[in-house]
């Protein structure tokens, strides 16, 4: 038995089981897909690997050992299952194409990044003939890890908590911190006897740290990470970037470079970015894009957390910005119609739970229309 190469396809199958973990709880945002896309070109066997869990993830009658199915179903099913991602090019590597994955290669040849392409796991022993060998162990290893990814998966199911538009929510957790979640947001907690790691994967939370200087408490946001212990801060996911804001306490915000950024200063040949570090004092908040992470600045706390009061707080800002507030809390959507509103800016305080009060407040302003259906509201310039 070639227990090196064993012990190599393991880890290719458990990291096929992750991002098949990933793609089912629908986490992946934009810098997610494109590593899952560098690691699929990295070998065909992650390609192959990954069809294989995302097919006996949808039938458990295929781990028999008879089973031994081709590239085609195995795409077709993982098709049908929407776990595929389309590639922007046909996958290569070094300058060529990926090999043929029914090229012969030898089984001492030495296992390297995107130069072969063997589906095949070439194990000894007597009676039994390579193809079953292969098929009983493919499927021993996919079956164990299918049954981790289950109850991965089963366990992020489970403390992932999500509110729908106009609902909030207060999780307590259990080291004692707590989550106030805003409307429409969704967080992913997970705990570790070394670390605290909580996703905010869409939306507006609140977090409460309880002290544990053994387990740091890091939220994540993208390619955002927000760093505290025992402290109270605030952090919000547009569509734009992520605002974070100090309540009390302390954070170290680290921001990773976006993937956009390295392609360009690849192309550019001008080396490397490295990632941002601020750290942000209590009543500080900064604001962290895919191009710029800006400095940190005093910030009007009791606005930014007006949210967990049923209250809108605007100072100066732009009608596409109180649009996607209000639409956070209301199934009738406000629809800006016109571009040349984009200068148009609001200041005040409105409810969140009584939108008449702003669209009272839209009405009165001479330069707008508004225009209401049972759907939509719309916003264009008179």
């Amino acid at each position: 038995m070639n227990t090196g190469k064993d012990a190599m396809n393991t880890q290719i199958y458990a990291e096929a089981g992750e991002w098949l973990i990933e793609h089912r709880a629908g986490s992946l945002d934009e810098a997610a897909r494109r590593r899952f896309d560098a690691w699929l070109r990295e070998s065909p066997q992650h390609v192959r690997a990954y069809l294989e869990m995302s097919a006996v993830w949808e039938d458990t009658a295929s781990l028999d050992p008879s089973w031994n199915p081709s590239a085609d179903e195995l795409i077709a099913r993982a098709r049908a299952d929407g776990g595929v991602i389309e590639l922007p090019a046909p996958a290569r590597c070094a300058g060529r194409a990926l090999p043929d994955p029914k090229e012969e290669i030898s089984p001492s040849q030495p296992l390297a990044r995107c130069q072969r392409a063997d589906f095949s796991l070439h194990m000894g022993g007597e009676g039994s003939h390579p193809r079953q060998q292969r098929t009983r162990f493919l499927h021993a290893i996919a079956a164990s890890i299918l049954l981790t990814c289950a109850g991965a998966w089963l366990y992020s199911q489970r403390n992932t908590y999500s509110t729908d538009v106009g609902e909030q929510r207060s999780i307590v957790l259990n080291d004692g911190s707590t989550i106030e979640l805003n409307s429409r947001s969704r967080v992913r907690v997970r705990f570790s006897t070394a670390r605290r790691d909580l996703y905010l994967l869409e939306g507006q939370a609140l977090f409460h740290v309880a002290r544990d200087s053994a387990r740091p408490f890091v939220v994540h946001s993208g390619s955002t990470r927000v760093r505290a212990v025992g402290t109270q801060f605030d952090v919000y996911r547009k569509r734009t970037g992520t605002v974070v804001t100090v309540v009390e306490g302390r954070v170290a915000v680290i921001s990773e470079p976006h993937p956009q950024q390295l392609s360009a200063r690849s192309e550019e040949g001008q080396g490397h970015l490295h990632r941002a570090q601020e750290l942000l004092a209590a009543g500080e908040q900064l604001v962290v894009t895919p191009s710029n992470v800006t400095p940190p600045k005093r910030a009007n706390v009791a606005a930014a957390t007006a949210w967990t009061r049923r209250s809108l707080v605007f100072e100066s800002a732009p009608l596409t910005e109180v649009a996607d507030e209000f639409n956070r809390y209301n199934t009738r959507q406000l629809i800006i119609q016109s571009t040349q509103l984009a200068d148009f800016h609001v200041s005040g305080v409105f409810s969140s739970v009584d939108p008449a009060l702003l669209l009272t407040f839209l009405r009165t302003q001479p330069e707008l229309v508004v225009e209401e259906t049972q759907r939509s509201i719309s916003i264009s310039k008179r």
